[in-house]
């Protein structure tokens, strides 16, 4: 529930690729500026296995990852045409 304004404010006053939105209903909600799907997932990816996890897979909007038996899955959605919003469950830094 942030607004837009909040949302590309708190973008373009970083330094880091992916930044942290919000958290909830036990998921965290990233910010990408970045325009390329490829280059997005390898953002995603780096932020998840730096935590631990393997990375197994991408099938749709979804890339999929495990870490002692269990299973992620980070979500994305392109926002506007330079943006990709990221779901992934809260835990993944546990």
């Amino acid at each position: 529930n942030i607004s837009k304004k909040e949302v590309l404010e708190n973008l373009n006053d970083s330094d880091e690729q992916i930044i942290n939105l919000s958290n909830e209903n036990d998921y965290e909600w990233y910010i990408i500026s970045e325009r390329n799907m490829a280059s997005a997932d390898e953002i995603i990816k780096e932020l998840v296995i730096k935590n631990g996890w393997k990375f197994k897979q991408k099938d749709g909007s979804g890339l999929f990852f495990e870490k002692q038996g269990d299973n992620l899955i980070a979500t994305t959605q392109k926002w506007t045409s330079n943006y990709i919003l990221v779901k992934i469950p809260a835990n993944f830094n546990d």
